[in-house]
């Protein structure tokens, strides 16, 4: 089964990853979906100007392969 989600991953301080932890279980949710609510927060409340140039910019990657992150990934972070 292909699943339609992609992960994302980020490292926090001892520090933030308290408070982080401190939110979630005050909101009786999971770390997970307190990262995801955060995301969502972000970027449905800052707008995106469409006029923005940066948005025509074309990039093209050097790999054919649409999972080659995922591969160096598994390289990196020792995943099996």
């Amino acid at each position: 089964m292909k699943s339609d989600t992609k992960n994302v991953q980020t490292s926090l301080t001892p520090e933030e990853h308290a408070i982080l932890a401190d939110y979630a279980a005050q909101h009786n949710i999971s770390i997970k979906e307190a990262v995801r609510r955060g995301i969502m927060i972000l970027l449905t409340s800052d707008p995106v100007e469409k006029e923005d140039a940066f948005f025509d910019i074309k990039v093209e990657s050097r790999f054919k392969d649409e999972k080659a992150s995922q591969d160096v990934d598994k390289i990196i972070y020792d995943q099996k």
